[in-house]
């Protein structure tokens, strides 16, 4: 098996001088293109790439997003049995799963009138989607979507409608997910916006579901006790369930078997990881703490399906009241990198794998940690004093790329005044995007050597 971890080493520390400068030239524009027949698919697709990620919007089925690569490694679930079709909404629909990104009103059990939660309302799910492109720039691409309004008499989520947005940015793998509901009826309605992600579970001709990983922050005073979660259906026992994995993180292992859970996860983030290849897929999203949330307080769901080889990756926005004629737009921002997981945090610069450790020598330091980063460009180390001041200049820098686990492995000279040692990540052109991770380091170093 290619050993990444040997790949992300030489990467992080052997190549510095030559990689940064390559990693900068390498930033590739944005573009958007609407494509007859992408893929051989059948549909007509709005394609946004950056030489990084690929999307690919298909308005027509719901305005679903049927793919997420990083590099051309595939995260979303197609179903092959329905590539190329299309249906027409009505009173008897049923539901063809497609595959990909949607969004549906929560809760489910009150999307049909007198109660019960299936067919999904199928305007809003499979009915054509207008599509505009609204940027197309060097630096970004997005497009916006619109639903038909939900016009069946059965559905108690009649009169609603949904608007997306979606944009990629130049040199990162970030997708911002702008999901608006809007209620064009004549009464106050009361729903969360609930966006569900199929996902793939198994590599080409391989049964390997194993592989496959959703991770997620547990709340530490969750009402479902230490695990953060509650089983919605499926075995209670099941050893996919896997709570506490690492501390305040709990996680599903796909394992072809039926079942669902939900958990009060007020972090902001769930990733899925394919861990033979070394992909993860992130969502972050902003969590209400006084917000009500469907399911009970579930603001965030994995479904495994026990049939079709998927698994889904979803997140719900509180419970929103909506008066005629208003709106309510719930954000995400989707990433991926290179890290094979777990995963134990997700923040706006990559994910944490190893989390840094700070070891002191002789004469100066040895750092490691493990992570996928979201952006080309160049991770600093970073040492502050005791007020949280920068020690300028003090810092070795490492080229990056979210196409390349980041793997830290190095002995630094350590300021004597340094109480903290952050990992600060920034951009091809050198903007600061954010702090990849960080480690305080006690005040009774200097007095031991």
């Amino acid at each position: 098996m290619y050993n990444h971890l040997l790949h992300s080493t030489i990467f992080a520390l052997c190549c510095l001088p030559l990689l940064l400068g390559t990693v900068r030239a390498e930033t590739e524009p944005c573009s958007v293109a609407t494509v007859e027949d992408y893929a051989g698919w059948a549909w007509k697709s709005w394609v946004i790439k950056n030489g990084l990620i690929t999307l690919a919007v298909v308005p027509e089925i719901g305005g679903r997003v049927m793919q997420y690569d990083l590099d051309g490694h595939p995260s979303i679930y197609l179903n092959p049995a329905e590539i190329g079709k299309t249906y027409s909404p009505s009173e008897h629909s049923g539901w063809p799963n497609y595959g990909g990104y949607k969004t549906w009103p929560a809760p489910q059990n009150r999307w049909l009138v007198g109660g019960g939660g299936w067919p999904p309302p199928p305007n809003l799910d499979f009915g054509t989607y207008s599509c505009q492109i609204v940027t197309d720039t060097p630096e970004s691409s997005s497009v916006k979507l619109e639903s038909p309004v939900e016009i069946l008499s059965k559905y108690a989520c009649q009169g609603l409608k949904f608007e997306r947005q979606l944009t990629i940015y130049r040199g990162s793998t970030r997708v911002k997910v702008e999901q608006t509901l809007v209620n064009t009826g004549s009464q106050k309605v009361n729903w969360s916006i609930w966006d569900v992600t199929q996902s793939i579970v198994n590599h080409s001709g391989e049964t390997d579901y194993d592989n496959f990983w959703v991770y997620f922050p547990v709340r530490a005073d969750s009402e479902f006790g230490k695990a953060g979660y509650y089983v919605m259906s499926g075995d209670k026992d099941d050893p996919q369930w896997k709570s506490d994995i690492a501390l305040g993180v709990s996680a599903v292992q796909y394992l072809h078997h039926g079942g669902k859970i939900g958990a009060d996860s007020d972090g902001g983030w769930i990733c899925y990881v394919d861990r033979k290849d070394g992909y993860a897929y992130a969502k972050r999203f902003a969590y209400f703490k006084e917000g009500t949330y469907p399911d009970n307080g579930a603001s965030v769901e994995v479904y495994t399906s026990p049939g079709l080889p998927y698994l889904e990756v979803e997140v719900l926005s509180p419970l929103v009241d909506l008066a005629p004629e208003e709106s309510y737009t719930f954000v995400e921002d989707w990433y991926a990198a290179r890290c094979e997981g777990p995963i134990l945090e997700v923040n706006n610069a990559g994910v944490i794998r190893k989390r840094i450790t700070v070891e002191t020598l002789q004469d100066s330091i040895r750092v490691n940690g493990i992570y996928g980063v979201f952006y080309q460009g160049e991770i600093k180390v970073v040492f502050k004093n005791v007020n949280e001041e920068e020690i300028i200049d003090s810092g070795k820098s490492y080229p990056v790329s979210p196409s390349v686990q980041f793997l830290l492995d190095d002995n630094c000279s350590m300021p004597q005044e340094t109480r903290q040692v952050e990992l600060q990540l920034c951009d091809a052109l050198g903007k600061f995007v954010g702090t990849l991770d960080s480690n305080l380091i006690s005040e009774q170093r200097g007095k031991d050597k």
